[in-house]
């Protein structure tokens, strides 16, 4: 905000997300439940909900988020919006709220972004927050790659990525932004990163490590459905002793390489970014096997989280009556290369909001 401020931006609210972040639906015990704006029985996402239902319905043209597990993209596709995810150390990040120091997996995995309707306002917000920071001793002056005039890098396409299922409209929203990537003259064609399914896989290995420490906290002050996605999701994924948890971040080092090089083949990763359209309120905690499915359908953004690399969103389509972004990702500090082809996507598409909420 500090930097946002100096760049002339004037804050005027904050909105609404879940008990500290942790959901993927916005629900808060503080002040209630966040609807998504195209359908009022559907998730607008989590955490950064409320910033995506307002910026989607015309309330404010820029806002801030963090992103751990998608925090940022999965209301950017749920309510039709652009953000962008940037890369680990790319925005510096700090606290007055206790704690202040991070557990070892928010220091990896976690970082701040922003969220706006249109792909050139998340572009001029990130580069307004962009860079060193002495209150973050993680944040980097990183120097970020574009696209060179006409340049029309090599995109792989994963329209339905490995691991469990993707929704059919979903999978064609993604292969529409494709197929226009292609008559603009992007180089395109279907491809798989390195062991895909592993680095979803570590993600949660790594995170559910430290929740299970900090759960004790979590307890005291979450609410019932906040505490409700934590035990379902504790219970599903693994419980690794010291010798495991260690071995996960030599894994993931190695995944990273494999990762970095797989990008100097192909520069641009096009997915998406939910495996399904918003799914109804509610159903992340019904039951364990709905906690599992929501897992399930986020996939597709952890593995930017797992490796510290950045991912933008931009919508592409509609599926089920409900908006369907496609996620623009690349290797470390790629940020305005993705966001230049989140942009192309927009142009040749057209973009979605602002609309009229639907209200019911």
């Amino acid at each position: 905000m500090e930097r946002l401020r100096a760049a002339g931006a004037i804050p005027f609210g904050r909105t609404n997300l879940p008990d500290f972040a942790l959901r993927v639906h916005t629900d808060s015990a503080l002040h209630g439940l966040t609807r998504n704006p195209w359908d009022p029985q559907r998730t607008p996402g989590g955490s950064s909900g409320g910033e995506a239902a307002a910026l989607a319905s015309g309330m404010s043209p820029l806002g801030l988020g963090t992103d751990l597990g998608g925090s940022l993209r999965n209301p950017a596709h749920c309510c039709g919006v652009a953000s962008i995810k940037p890369s680990t150390g790319a925005v510096p990040a700090a606290t007055v709220i206790p704690p202040e120091d991070l557990a070892i997996s928010f220091q990896l995995m976690a970082v701040e972004g922003v969220l706006a309707r249109q792909v050139a306002d998340v572009r001029a917000g990130f580069t307004a927050i962009a860079g060193q920071h002495p209150r973050d001793p993680l944040s980097v002056p990183a120097v970020f790659t574009d696209l060179a005039p006409g340049e029309r890098p090599k995109v792989a396409v994963l329209p339905e990525p490995p691991g469990s299922s993707t929704h059919p409209g979903v999978a064609a929203a993604v292969r529409r932004a494709a197929d226009a990537l292609a008559d603009d003259g992007f180089n395109v064609t279907e491809a798989v990163p390195p062991d895909y399914e592993q680095a979803v896989d570590l993600w949660a290995t790594i995170l559910a490590a430290d929740l299970r420490v900090m759960k004790p906290l979590l307890d005291q002050f979450m609410g019932a459905g906040g505490r409700q996605f934590l035990d379902y999701g504790l219970e599903h994924l693994p419980a690794p002793d010291l010798a495991g948890w260690a071995m996960a971040h030599t894994v993931r080092h190695g995944l990273a390489r494999r990762w970095s090089l797989w990008y100097q083949e192909y520069p641009v990763l096009l997915s998406p970014v939910w495996s399904q359209p918003a799914f109804p309120l509610g159903f992340d905690i019904a039951s364990l096997e709905g906690a599992i499915a929501t897992l399930e359908l986020m996939r597709p953004v952890l593995p930017a989280n797992l490796l510290g690399t950045p991912a933008a969103v931009v919508p592409a389509g509609m599926a089920d009556g409900l908006p369907v972004g496609v996620q623009v990702m690349g290797g470390k500090y790629t940020e305005l290369r993705c966001l230049a082809v989140a942009e192309a996507i927009e142009r040749l598409l057209g973009p979605l909001t602002p609309i009229d909420p639907v209200v019911g």
